[in-house]
Order: C-alpha cells, then structure tokens, then sequence
C-alpha cells in the first residue's frame, strides 16, 4: 500500500476538518490531520529548503545542489507554486515535511514538531503519534536514557583509586579538571560490571542497539574497555554515544567511536558543537580530534567544533549553517589533513558557507599548536586566515613552474577543474579568471571562452550518462511497474488541473486506472473535490509513503503542463497507452482461467472502450 492506512476513511476525516464539521471529541488523526493542514498552509518550501542549502532562482522554480546524493550539476528543485521538491538525479521528492524527515533523518511526527514550531503552531504532539513513531520514539527515549546512565557509570570509574592510570593520563595530556568535567570525560575499565548493570533496567533488545556492547564467545564486552571515554552530545545536551581513546602503547586501534544507532551517526553530529553552539563568535573553527577541541576550549577559544573520524559531510554543513554562516578550518597539517581540508572546503562551501582556511606551521595538529606557543598566537593564525579558493589556488600553484608552457597548460586545466568549477557565483567566478590571467600572464577572454567551451563540455557529459541512468532504468521496468508509472502521471495531472478545469475534473474516470492503490488514491481524491474541497499537491504528498510513487508523483508534476490543452492532450496519451491495453487483456486472460465471465466482460468492454478513444470513435 502507497496510502496511509484507512485511507478512506483517513481522508473522509480530512474532510470534516475542512468543512468545519468535526466530532466532539477529537482522535488521533483528527489531530494530525489538522496540524498537517496548518503547517503546509503556513510554511513556505523555499525558506524550509534554504535553511538548508542555497537557492538559485531559475524561471518560476529554484535549484539547487542536491543534499541527499553527491552531483556537480545541479538537479535539485524547488517548485514554490506546488510547494514540492524534486532531484532528477537520485529521485527523491516530496513536500516539506518530507525533506525535513530525510534531511533531519527524523520521523513523520518529528518533522512535522519540526515545522509547526516554525509555524508558532502549538500541538500537543503526543497525540499526533501513528503507532509505528511512538514504538521508535520509545526506543529513541529508552536509548538516551541509557546512554546517560553509562555516562555516570564511566565518569565515577575516571575518579576511582584502582584507576589512576586514566587520570594520570588525563593530566599528562594537559586536560585540567574543570575541562575534563565540561566535556563529561570518563574511563571504562576493563574489568566492570556494566553490562549486568544495564540489563536490570533495559531490554536486550536496547542494550544491542545502543552499540556499546560487542558480542564474543557468548558475553558480552563494552566496546570502550581499557579506554577514556569522551560522551558525544548532540545540540540539546543528550548523550548520543561515546567515543574512546586508548591510554597505554597497545597495539588496538587509537581511537574508537560508537557505530551508528538511531540516535547517533557520525556523519551528522559535530564533537563540541553543544557548547560551541553559544558562542559569541561569527563563525566555528573546525578540526579533526576530540584533544584538538577540548585544548582549545580549555584556553578559551569557545568556537572550536571536531568531526568523529570522518570527512566533512554535507548533513554537517547543514548542521553548521543553523548557527553561523562562517567557518575557518583548521585540519592537521600532515598530506591527508591537506587533502581533507580541499574535499570538506569543497562542500561546505558548495552549501553556502564562508569558508576559511588556516594554516599551522610546526606543529602536527592544533593541540599540539596551542600548547607549543599559546592562545594569542593561534587567534593570530586564525585572523590571517585565506579565503578557501585563495588557499585552494596558492596550493594548486606551488605544484607547478609556469614559467614553463608544458607546466603552464596543465596547471590551466587542473585550474578549470579544482578552483572555477566549484565556483556556481559568476562574480567569484570573474574575480578567479581574473587571478588565472594575472597567474600564466594569458588573456582573460581566452580563458573565459576556453572555461566555456570545457564547461559545457563537461555538462553535456554529465546530463548524457544521466539520460542514460533514466532511459536503462524506465527500460528495466516491469510490465506491471510500467503500468503503475503510467496511472501514477495520471494522477499526478488531475490533481494539478481537477480544481482548475471541470473537463479534466470530468475526463478522468476510476475505470482509467489499473492498479488498485492508485484507483483506490484517486477515488479519494475525486469525493473530495467533488465535495467543494480545494485539494493542494502538497497535501496530496502529505498521505504518500512510497518512496518510489512520491519519486514518480514529484518528477511528473516538476515538468508541469502550463495549459490546459496540453494537460488535456497528456491525459489522452496515458489513457490510451499501448502497455496498459497489454495489462488489460492479461487481465482478461487471468480472468478466463478463474472463469470469472463477468471479470472477462467488464474488462472486454473497457478495451473497446479505450481502443474507440483511440481510434477517435
């Protein structure tokens, strides 16, 4: 089923809300169907997406890079008229609260709390629960509460006699006390009841997914045992997971952090960002390891955030972009910190922020930095910090000698590739044809008209393989998968045209679609325009939870019909599709082998029906 439960039923509710005709005491849905109808009303797409990542308006819609897969051409968009979004890349679309639970990896209710405290809705939303979030919820609830018990357990081992080696090695490593308590850091001993502990309290289903423990020879072991904890908050202060640090010279891997849970991935949450968060500085500073943040907090420098072992992603800059709009990145100064730094400057400046780049000489990290030569000297590295593309062309020049023209062509071409290609503002973009002029001493109107020419070179490559992707994946469809596609278009343009044109609202019938999810959407939608009501596409998106009909539904409706005519003329051909009439009579000859004549008559009468449509009868 691609409809919520009760759909019917679900939608006849909807109905009574709008005319006004509700039942005294108000259920579940009743509830949700209420504030789902405020928030679309009151939420604009754009300001919701543009949160997110940055806007380019083109004709009547807006693009963009999509957030959920990684692209260079943008193919993302944003329709401000039917309050949708559509990538033609990856396919995902949907409403607002749609990108909301994707972008956020929340559920339906959360998104929606998400929305209507933007729209200064007031929900209980406790009531406004399905089955399904209240069980995740739960387990989210019972996950965090875990997470904060082990918390205490690990900070009281930390102060205990028989564990003196970690608070040794926390005051070797320059951690003063009142740090070590800001950032809850704590010690799991090797030997500890902690899982026996927990299991008093929790299920073993919990225990499993909190990922702290690991399974062997029929026991189990905290993943962290011998090492110091550093809790991971998320931005309300919650304890999420953990990441652990070995204090001896065993061979074990350095650092460990906790795997991915429902309510921890590495991959959207920032080390330090709960306190950073409130800072008074205009930007962040951005580096690689939990000593890097916690040493430059402990001296003061409150802005500092630190990625979990992992790449900057863009669910980071995302994250990033809720505080501050700027952010200097300050990764260890090693070959692979240089290379993270040039692919996380790539996407956090691809997503809008100012990007920042500071460099640390003689030190190996900014731990290292800040306790070699003090405070003072790194906010004096940092206010010396370059642009990102200045950093990204002064890195790029040092690698070749353009004095010689060999040298010279292949820095041109590492150029339009590394430092004008990410560049999508044509002012930016100018001002670095200029540097590149000034740099190989070769005419600007050259390198604009060569950029050009290797730009759409380029991009009619990049939309060639992505026809390709379409074409090789419409033609793996099923007879049965094409068939839906076809009823799903159909939908898609009644629901666009219904309200605004009564021989469209008329041209659709239910005998028009053959798979019965469909049928059974559109027939519900038809009693409610018939009934006065003023059905959006949005709303529509709102009682979708196939992924791959809400695809169908948003990439349908972004191509648009801007008249009448031409929606009409798109209706006649998916009526009179050559694969539905296929599905028909193999329809009729399921029925013929059942004996089900009245099945076989009705269907007859359907293709004739359909074939005189055609033949203009």
């Amino acid at each position: 089923m691609i409809f919520i439960k009760n759909a019917k039923r679900y939608f006849k509710k909807f109905v009574e809300i709008k005319l006004n005709c509700l039942k005294k005491r108000e259920g579940e849905h009743d509830v949700l169907e209420r504030v789902v109808e405020q928030v679309l009303s009151k939420v604009d797409i754009v300001d919701v997406v543009s949160m997110y990542v940055p806007l380019k308006k083109v004709g009547v819609n807006f693009r963009a890079l999509c957030p959920f897969h990684q692209e260079r051409t943008p193919s993302f968009y944003v329709s401000p008229a039917k309050q949708i979004f559509h990538c033609f890349g990856c396919g995902v679309g949907g409403n607002a609260i749609h990108f909301v639970m994707r972008i956020e990896n929340l559920t339906f209710t959360e998104a929606l709390k998400v929305l209507a405290e933007k729209a200064k809705i007031n929900v209980d939303f406790s009531q406004t629960q399905s089955s399904k979030d209240k069980v995740l919820a739960k387990q989210k609830e019972e996950l965090i509460s875990l997470h904060n018990d082990c918390l205490e357990y690990f900070q009281r081992q930390l102060y205990l006699r028989e564990n003196m080696d970690a608070a040794r090695y926390v005051l070797k490593r320059g951690i003063r006390k009142e740090t070590a308590k800001q950032f809850g850091l704590g010690f799991c001993p090797e030997d500890n009841n902690l899982y026996e502990m927990l299991s008093r309290k929790y299920s073993k289903e919990i225990i499993d997914k909190s990922g702290i423990f690991i399974e062997r020879n029929g026991k189990n072991y905290c993943r962290f045992e011998g090492r110091l904890i550093f809790p991971i908050f998320d931005t309300m202060n919650r304890v999420i997971g953990f990441g652990g640090r070995i204090i001896d010279d065993s061979q074990a891997p350095k650092y460990m952090n906790s795997p991915d849970t429902l309510i921890f991935s590495k991959s959207k949450v920032l080390y330090g960002l709960n306190i950073a968060k409130s800072s008074k500085e205009k930007d962040f500073v951005i580096v690689e390891g939990y000593m890097d943040v916690i040493s430059l907090h402990q001296e003061g420098i409150d802005n500092v955030v630190g990625v979990l072992g992992t790449a900057l992603t863009q669910d980071h800059s995302f994250l990033l972009r809720r505080y501050k709009n700027e952010v200097v990145l300050c990764l260890d100064s090693d070959q692979a910190g240089r290379n993270a730094t040039f692919r996380s400057a790539d996407i956090l400046y691809q997503n809008g922020l100012i990007v920042k780049v500071m460099e640390l000489e003689n030190a190996k990290d900014p731990d290292e930095y800040i306790k070699k030569f003090g405070k003072d000297a790194f906010l004096l590295k940092k206010q010396n910090a370059m642009f990102v593309i200045d950093f990204k062309v002064k890195q790029l020049s040092s690698n070749y000698d353009l004095s010689k023209s060999d040298q010279k062509f292949r820095f041109v071409r590492e150029y339009f590739e590394k430092i004008l290609m990410p560049i999508t503002n044509e002012v930016e973009r100018q001002e670095y044809i200029r540097k590149l002029s000034q740099l190989t001493q070769i005419d600007e109107e050259a390198i604009l008209k060569e950029f050009t020419k290797n730009e759409n070179i380029k991009l009619k490559r990049l939309e060639s393989i992505q026809h390709f992707k379409q074409v090789q994946q419409k033609s793996n469809l099923t007879e049965e998968e094409r068939i839906k596609k076809n009823d799903i278009d159909l939908l898609s343009i009644y629901v666009e045209w219904a309200n605004k044109s009564e021989s469209i609202r008329n041209a659709v019938a239910e005998d028009d679609f053959c798979t019965e999810d469909i049928k059974m959407l559109f027939s519900s939608i038809k009693n409610l325009i018939n009934e006065g009501m003023e059905l959006t596409y949005s709303m529509l998106l709102t009682f979708v939870d196939d992924e791959r009909v809400l695809s169908e539904l948003t990439s349908f409706s972004s191509k648009g019909f801007e008249t009448e005519e031409a929606a009409k003329k798109a209706i006649d051909e998916l009526k009179t599709n050559n694969s539905r009439m296929l599905w028909l009579k193999r329809e009729m000859l399921e029925a013929q082998k059942r004996g089900d004549n009245e099945k076989v008559l009705k269907l007859q009468m359907l293709i004739r029906k359909i074939k005189d449509r055609k033949e203009g009868i």
